[in-house]
């Protein structure tokens, strides 16, 4: 048996030990264990997680707690459907482009333009993951969990370091990191270089010039310190953006009481509003701070030009829906769905 698999059983058994599953302590009274592999220091955290926990508290009267592991605890982003179906946690945060060999149609929101205002977008994805919906019914149903909300990091930007560019097409040749996916696919239809690589490495690679720039977010570009190794942004052209759902396996969602399900959907609606109006708030403040305290330039893309990119990348859209398609999966209807 695998170190991995050993682990794996550890920890299932030692949840199921201390009743890790919706454990009921009176009637009413329902303890949950979260599973986040992001840090507690990260915005998503702070007005996604943990806006939720305290709206449940608020709605229960402190009948419905948590056990909240953050920054890997439990497991790491890749390991969220394990940790949910194992019953090692109840409610974890499910990242798409983590899992995407399960949950390929939930990348959508990676494509070029889908994302240009968090809230818009976190909405529409919130709707098409709810039961009946077309990405629950294909993806997350087949998978036993059920999304409580989503939270959308906003539109990824172009930012490079001494490239001087006068247009995005300057960045033919660029090695460009990017979440891969169909972030990568906009950068090839571009003539950039795609380039995945986990986010600590970033920086260093910037700083060596093995990178010359990255597909990125602008409000999480200080939290990584990469406005030290940046200095041009193109803040009108969305060239993708990222997703994490908060789910609950379907094992506990049965288990709560009607009442119950109504509070955690309730305060679900209103994490996912929270979050989206922060990132819709930050983005903007991001760009003032990136270019008077940074020196990180604008590159603001004219209407017609900014057009003209855009109906080319609608192209990586046919290209990302084409293959799901041939899977039996309704890729162009979940497109259409978000646009």
């Amino acid at each position: 048996m695998s170190k991995k698999n050993s682990l794996l059983i550890v920890c299932v058994t030692t949840a199921l030990t201390i009743g890790s599953v919706a454990t009921a302590n009176a009637e009413d009274n329902v303890t949950l264990r979260f599973a986040d592999w992001m840090p507690e220091s990260a915005f998503t955290t702070t007005y996604g997680a943990k806006a939720f926990m305290k709206k449940v508290d608020e709605l229960s009267d402190g009948r419905i707690s948590f056990q909240y592991f953050p920054a890997e605890q439990l497991g790491k982003g890749s390991e969220a459907l394990t940790l949910l179906q194992s019953g090692v946690a109840d409610i974890a945060n499910v990242a798409p482009a983590y899992l995407s060999e399960h949950l390929p149609l939930s990348a959508v929101v990676e494509l070029p333009g889908m994302v240009t205002d968090s809230c818009t977008a976190a909405e529409k994805f919130n709707d098409l993951v709810q039961p009946g919906e077309s990405l629950y019914e294909a993806e997350y149903k087949r998978k036993n969990i059920r999304p409580l909300f989503t939270a959308n990091l906003g539109p990824y930007r172009i930012l490079t370091n001494g490239q001087n560019l006068s247009t995005p097409l300057d960045i033919s040749g660029l090695k460009l990191r990017t979440a891969g996916g169909a972030m990568a696919m906009t950068a090839d239809r571009l003539g950039a270089n795609p380039i995945r690589m986990q986010g600590s490495d970033v920086l260093p690679s910037l700083s060596r010039g093995t990178l010359d720039g990255v597909f990125w977010g602008l409000i999480s570009v200080e939290d990584w310190s990469l406005e030290t190794a940046l200095d041009q942004m193109v803040p009108n052209l969305s060239v993708g953006s990222f997703n994490v759902t908060y789910s609950i396996s379907d094992r506990t969602w049965e288990k709560l009481s009607p009442e119950n399900k109504e509070i955690l959907t309730k305060a679900g609606q209103y994490a996912n509003q929270n979050h989206c109006d922060y990132v819709n708030r930050a983005e903007k403040e991001a760009i003032s701070v990136l270019e008077e305290k940074h020196g990180i330039s604008p590159l603001y893309l004219p209407e017609a030009e900014l057009k003209n990119i855009q109906e080319k990348l609608t192209q990586v859209h046919k290209d990302w829906a084409e293959p799901l398609e041939k899977r039996g999966l309704p890729a162009n209807a979940v497109v259409e769905q978000m646009l």
